[in-house]
């Protein structure tokens, strides 16, 4: 007779001692009880620690790897569009031609990074970019617009900043703002990389 078994005959035996001498019906019920008890006991218990377990998950990776943010305005149209829910990388990372978050004026933005450090842009009447004398291949862009373009270009992107441009030319408030400007590097918070919702669009983001 197993340990488990024991304690359940101890049950049953106190339980006998306060009620007398009950019938074999009662003690079939008394026994489902118990019984059922501790399912539940041990199902609760299984799922607390799967709670606790995936909570811990979560947070792990949320604050190594990736932020959840909602895309408010639509200065990235029509790649990513209001109310959308996106995941972003957090890493030591290399910019290049990327997606980024970042913080300007304690407000999260999201926009396209167009130069680096050490590049020079420059952007026609008709809103074509140029860096480095190239003119850029961008068919994410709708509708090329000079905007709210007030800089002296050609522009020479300082050491420790990148310049970023929205998707939506024509309404993006980006670095083409002397207000708004280069964003310095420790601003960058990360990489966008997959959208979550709607499940429609989810997918890599490219």
């Amino acid at each position: 007779m197993s340990v488990k078994d024991n304690k359940k005959d101890t049950l049953i035996r106190k339980q006998v001692d306060v009620l007398g001498r009950p019938g074999v019906e009662m003690l079939d019920r008394e026994i489902a009880r118990l019984e059922r008890r501790e399912s539940y006991i041990r199902l609760a218990r299984g799922i607390i620690i799967s709670l606790v377990a995936a909570a811990a998950v979560i947070i792990l990776i949320t604050n190594l790897w990736v932020g959840v943010l909602r895309i408010d305005g639509t200065s990235m149209s029509p790649l990513l569009e209001m109310n959308e829910i996106v995941l972003t990388k957090k890493s030591d990372i290399t910019i290049k031609k990327d997606i980024i978050a970042f913080y300007h004026n304690n407000k999260l933005h999201i926009k396209r990074v167009i130069a680096t450090a050490g590049d020079t842009v420059n952007i026609d009447a008709y809103g074509v970019v140029s860096v480095n004398g190239h003119v850029l291949n961008e068919p994410y862009v709708e509708e090329h617009s000079l905007g709210n373009c007030d800089i002296e270009l050609p522009f020479h992107v300082a050491s420790g900043t990148v310049f970023v441009m929205g998707d939506n030319r024509s309404v993006s408030v980006d670095s083409r703002d002397s207000h708004f400007g280069p964003v310095p590097r420790e601003q960058v918070i990360g990489k966008v990389r997959f959208i979550v919702w709607p499940l429609s669009r989810a997918g890599k983001i490219s």
